[in-house]
């Protein structure tokens, strides 16, 4: 019994991958153009329902125009997107480009209107190729019945603010614990100059209480930040950083560094969208004064280092990789390093299957300011200070799999 069971789904699966894998696609009456939406952003749901004369197919190989969609962050808080016409099969070579810039203040709705309206304008550029174009009505106007020479008065000057305060208190009859956690942040951000400060503090307190006993738990940490970057040319731009540290944890009362970078990407910056392959070399000096006498014997110090650091971040019909690896070390004793590696990878292997792959990783052996003495059992558990050690990993790697109609528009929203 146990055997034919295991058989009858073996011959399920096994019919299912035959059907998804050997199906014929359906065909298409002439003069339709199928589209492949690769948008993680979009609603598209709601872009079905507006158009629900375009033909939408779940698998980019079917479609005639692929259509990418990728987003970057803007100095006002906001993003803008990038939309990506590709042409294929009868419309190789035929590509386009549209971008969508959104406000801090827009709320959804307001972001998926204005993507829907970039995208009836890209696909009206391919049906103005075909006889469908006489199907379709065309209404132009502007919405506030503004003049083309109406100015645009900026009383901020491009600086944007942002101020956040949050606490979290929980009670309990053996236990509790304070969270409190506030930040602020200024930035400017033009073509030549890219300007930002920042500034964070937050504070953990646990209390634990054990017949007459209570262990106490506190943690705070400080960080501020700022940096000067100007746009050198299209490829190269430099920087000045500056930075302040304090926090218990790492044994840290006081650090404060100061670093120039120089930066090159391989691509032009307009590209970035797409693609980056971007080169980073930075140097600088960094001044610790530290809470507890560290296991090096000191109790503050003045160290000088140097870092390099390659970016590779690709957007394409076939996938995302994106892949950071930095190297720094200390100039008094090269030993002192670390090595540090972030990827993210995903992949389209066949029509109905995709690989995607996270992995963090660190080779440490840079941990200067870890306090002399061995870590009590109540560090321990309560992760009051940094323990030494080389190496920090964690990964994440998965496959998805989908099959299924190509073609189904239909939307259908009930319960």
């Amino acid at each position: 019994m146990k055997y034919s069971l295991k058989a009858l789904l073996l011959s399920i699966m096994m019919c299912l991958l035959q059907f998804t894998g050997n199906g014929q696609d359906p065909e298409k009456k002439p003069g339709i153009i199928s589209y492949y939406l690769d948008c993680e952003d979009c609603d598209f749901t709601f872009v079905r329902q507006e158009l629900p004369f375009v033909s939408f197919v779940r698998d980019p190989q079917l479609a005639d125009v692929h259509i990418l969609v990728t987003n970057s962050n803007t100095g006002s808080g906001g993003d803008k997107f990038f939309l990506n016409f590709i042409g294929r099969n009868d419309f190789k070579g035929i590509d386009y480009e549209y971008n969508v810039t959104t406000s801090q203040s827009d709320t959804d709705d307001d972001i998926r209107k204005s993507l829907l309206k970039m995208l009836k304008i890209g696909i009206l550029q391919y049906y103005s190729k075909t006889g469908f174009i006489d199907q379709v009505n065309i209404d132009l106007e502007e919405s506030e019945n503004r003049k083309a020479d109406d100015m645009t008065i900026d009383r901020w000057k491009k600086w944007v603010f942002s101020i956040e305060a949050g606490g979290e208190l929980q009670k309990e009859e053996s236990q509790n614990s304070f969270n409190l956690s506030t930040s602020a942040s200024a930035s400017k951000i033009t073509e030549a100059w890219k300007t930002s400060f920042e500034g964070y503090y937050g504070n953990d307190l646990e209390k634990y209480i054990d017949d007459d006993t209570t262990i106490v738990n506190k943690q705070d940490d400080i960080e501020y930040s700022g940096y000067f970057v100007k746009s050198l040319n299209d490829k190269w731009s430099a920087g000045i950083f500056a930075t302040y540290t304090s926090r218990n944890y790492m044994n840290l009362e006081h650090k404060t560094g100061l670093a120039g970078g120089i930066q090159y990407n391989i691509f032009p910056w307009k590209e970035c969208n797409r693609r980056v392959f971007a080169v980073q070399y930075w140097a600088g000096v960094n001044y610790f004064d530290y809470f507890e006498i560290t296991i090096y014997d000191k109790l503050y110090e003045t160290l000088f280092s140097e870092g390099l650091q390659v970016d590779l971040e690709l957007v394409q019909p076939w996938g995302e990789i994106s892949v950071g690896l930095e190297g720094r070390h200390y100039f008094h004793d090269f030993s002192k390093n670390r090595l540090t590696l972030e990827s993210d990878l995903s992949i389209r292997i066949t029509k109905n299957l995709e690989v995607f792959c996270e992995l963090q990783s660190q080779i440490i052996h840079d941990q200067l300011y870890l306090p002399s003495g061995d870590a009590s059992r109540e560090d321990l558990l309560l992760q009051r200070r940094k323990l030494a050690t080389t190496y920090e990993i964690s990964s994440q790697l998965g496959l998805r799999f989908t099959f299924g109609s190509m073609y189904n528009n239909v939307v259908n929203e009930r319960f």
